[in-house]
């Protein structure tokens, strides 16, 4: 028997159904849109924490390094543990960077820009009067940037010590000398230590490489002079207060000459001794301190002057020969006034103008025709004891010989840096050299940069197209009674060493010391200038660092700029310092990548939310009471074996060197800063401008700005440039540099 089923459809229980698995399904897209739109608050949330985290971190970490920074010694420490939330801790070396500015005369500007961004240009702007001559020298700062010499060929004795600064290094410093045919020797020098090494001519290319920087006197013979470089030159005149020679075994003389009067202190070991330069209260004389050495070992002599002075260092007897070119009071080698000592001696002046000029001292005076030179035995008179100081209206050179004779300083023998015409400075890109007598005389021409092409005519005869680059040979000339005149084509700048006879004296300065080139423009915009080292735009992260390891590069730079002031046409207007600084960064990710806490140059800074600069810790600097203005930068070197990461971490900061870049009057101060924070620096300076009713009622008008002093964005809005006013008074101005050295590591657990 069949049964029948009969099924039958419950519609209200089918409509049930499908209506909870769509509620349930809605429910579900509501939760996943819920979640879509919370992820990106929740993970700002979490940005928030890890940006305010580690911003309190850096920036204890930023109190410590400045007070070490400020009055530490070489050797001192700190240290701290960085404790990363979810992030990374990285070190950026190529986008740190930053910059001063300062002038030296009233009513000058001085700006630059380009000159971090790792190519061969930059530009400067000085729109007042014309620039004659920028002159750039490498810094050389950071760990594990060696110090390089050229030696010249024809020394036979090197002496050297280390150059002091505001602190010296704590351990001794490694020195190799190197050249041809495998030529190798290493030694390590001790602070107030004396390295002495004969018998060197016959090594070709002889090159010295050190940890710190040094004082270096290259001799030849039994005599010879060289005029010394200050260990911490004034900004403004380039003359000094400070000295550290290393005597050699036998007899020498110093002079000390200044404008003012003058306590000189001498200090040789343990025994100290004071000297004094008194004024004899006539017109247009200096100051002088004579100082004779007759040493039995060679030993380091250190000078300390009261009054910004000038030293010539004279090798041998009272009576020995030696040649040297000086600067002038403004330091040019090209300039208008000079002060030679008040002994025998011959004096070249050349003029290197277009139109004659006339050299006056008390009681006398000689005129120079143009492109010419004449001789003068020196001193004049003997009726006065204190230097009589040279004057001119325009600018001329002085080549002092240390010998009394009716002869040309031709004859003499010698070793001397001869001074570019086109730049009045030891390196340029124009020489010109007349002998007046047959004497054989060499003169080596070396590059200042990475490349260059010149052409030469000796006498009558024109040369060929002389090319050399960074690593090859130098060229020589034999010279008798003839003229040489060596003219670089756009290039980088060169030197030109002259040598006569057997004997001589150098002071040697190192490789990347005022590389010079002529200007000669009046214009209201940027300047565009080379850079004479090889450009590294858009190269890796490792070629860069190598190129500031071998000098290729610059990872640092002293910008001097000279030009009209007042009736000084070739007077120092002002200098650039820049700086590549290393840049600690937390690097986390919030709803988007690429957001980082960073630490660099003292500033604490931070691009969260959303790429947003803002300033944690402003870089420090002190201002006042008065027209005051004092700034140290740390500039923080990791070294190779710093881990990077995250994890508990424990930093390790050690001063390796502080140096004075400047300690005197200036009349204009600015600070740029490399974006991305460059900006954001230059607004929150200025904070303090929201209280003046100068600037509320005349917003950007620095000339009626008078109830402010400090930072003053400028060109007012949207720069990363600061200008320190001070209502037009001259500025006390201090700027120091600390290198420190950084290691970061695994914390102990």
């Amino acid at each position: 028997m069949n049964s029948i089923h009969h099924l039958s459809r419950d519609e209200d229980s089918v409509s049930a159904a499908v209506a909870t698995v769509l509620l349930f399904g809605g429910v579900l897209s509501i939760i996943g849109l819920m979640m879509v739109s919370m992820i990106p608050v929740i993970e700002e949330l979490e940005g928030s924490v890890e940006r305010h985290d580690m911003s309190a971190q850096m920036a204890l970490l930023a109190h410590k390094t400045a007070l070490l920074s400020e009055t530490g010694m070489p050797g001192d420490s700190t240290s701290a543990e960085l404790i990363p939330v979810d992030g990374n801790l990285v070190w950026d070396r190529l986008r740190g960077g930053m910059w001063y500015s300062a002038t030296w005369g009233e009513g000058m500007s001085l700006r630059a820009r380009s000159v971090l961004d790792f190519d061969d240009e930059f530009e400067i702007r000085h729109p007042e009067t014309e620039t004659s001559v920028v002159c750039t020298t490498d810094l050389r700062l950071g760990i594990n940037r060696p110090f390089y010499y050229d030696i010249p060929p024809y020394a036979d004795q090197l002496l050297f010590t280390a150059k002091p600064g505001l602190a010296l290094p704590l351990g001794p410093i490694e020195v190799s000398l190197t050249g041809d045919n495998g030529y190798e020797y290493s030694t390590k020098l001790l602070i107030d230590e004396v390295f002495s090494a004969h018998y060197l001519s016959s090594v070709a290319n002889l090159t010295i490489e050190s940890t710190h920087e040094l004082n270096i006197l290259a001799l030849a013979g039994s005599d010879g002079a060289t005029y010394i470089h200050p260990n911490q030159p004034d900004a403004a005149s380039k003359m000094g207060r400070s000295w550290s020679i290393p005597l050699p075994v036998g007899q020498s003389t110093v002079y000390v000459t200044s404008t003012e009067a003058n306590q000189v202190t001498m200090r040789i070991g343990d025994d100290t001794s004071i000297h004094y330069g008194l004024p004899d209260n006539i017109a247009r004389t200096g100051t002088a301190v004579q100082i004779e050495f007759n040493q039995s070992q060679s030993e380091v002599v250190h000078l300390f002057s009261s009054s910004d002075s000038q030293v010539i260092f004279r090798y041998g007897s009272p009576t020995s020969e030696g040649l040297t070119y000086l600067p002038s009071t403004s330091g040019s080698y090209f300039g208008q006034q000079f002060i030679p000592p008040q002994t025998n001696s011959t004096l070249r002046l050349a003029n290197p103008g277009k139109t004659s000029l006339t050299v006056a001292w008390r009681g006398g005076g000689i005129t120079v025709a143009a492109q010419d030179f004449e001789e003068v035995s020196w001193p004049p008179s003997t009726t006065y004891s204190n230097p009589l100081i040279l004057e001119s209206d325009t600018p001329f050179s002085l080549l002092w010989s240390s010998y009394d004779a009716s002869n040309s300083v031709d004859t003499r023998s010698g070793m001397v840096q001869l001074i570019a015409e086109d730049t009045g400075f030891w390196t340029g890109s124009h020489f010109n050299y007349t002998s007046s007598t047959d004497s054989n005389q060499n003169l080596e021409v070396s590059l200042r940069g990475y490349r260059s092409q010149f052409q030469w005519q000796q006498g009558v005869v024109n040369g060929s197209n002389v090319f050399i680059q960074d690593g090859t040979s130098v060229k020589e000339f034999h010279l008798g009674s003839e003229s040489l005149d060596i003219q670089v084509n756009n290039t980088h700048p060169i030197s030109v060493l002259r040598q006569s006879g057997n004997s001589g004296a150098l002071f040697i300065p190192h490789s990347g010391v005022e590389r010079c080139q002529s200007v000669g423009t009046l214009a209201s915009g940027w300047l565009p200038l080379q850079l004479p080292w090889e450009g590294m735009g858009g190269r890796s992260d490792t070629d860069v660092e190598n190129a500031w390891i071998d000098g290729r590069h610059p990872s640092s730079v002293q910008i001097d700029v000279f030009g009209t002031m007042g009736q000084d046409f070739n007077a120092n207007i002002g200098t650039v310092w820049a700086f590549h600084l290393s840049r600690l960064s937390y690097q986390f990710k919030t709803s988007v990548r690429g957001m980082e806490v960073a630490y660099s140059g003292g500033a604490v800074m931070t691009n969260h939310p959303e790429f947003n600069p803002y300033i944690v810790i402003p870089p420090s600097d002190r201002g006042g009471p008065g027209p005051r203005f004092a700034a140290t930068i740390p500039a923080l070197h990791p070294t190779s074996d710093s881990v990077i990461g995250g994890g508990k971490l424990s930093i390790d900061v050690e001063l390796n060197l502080r140096t004075s870049l400047a300690s005197t009057d200036a009349y204009e101060i600015r600070r740029g800063w490399n974006e991305p924070y460059g900006k954001a620096i230059a607004e929150h300076a200025g904070e303090g401008l929201g209280g003046s009713e100068d600037w509320t009622v005349y917003p950007g008008r620095l000339d009626l700005l008078t109830d402010y002093i400090g930072w003053v964005p400028d060109p007012s809005f949207g720069t990363s440039e600061t200008v320190w006013h001070t209502n037009g008074e001259v500025i006390k101005f201090s700027l120091q540099l600390s290198a420190l050295e950084v290691t970061l590591r695994e914390a102990n657990r």
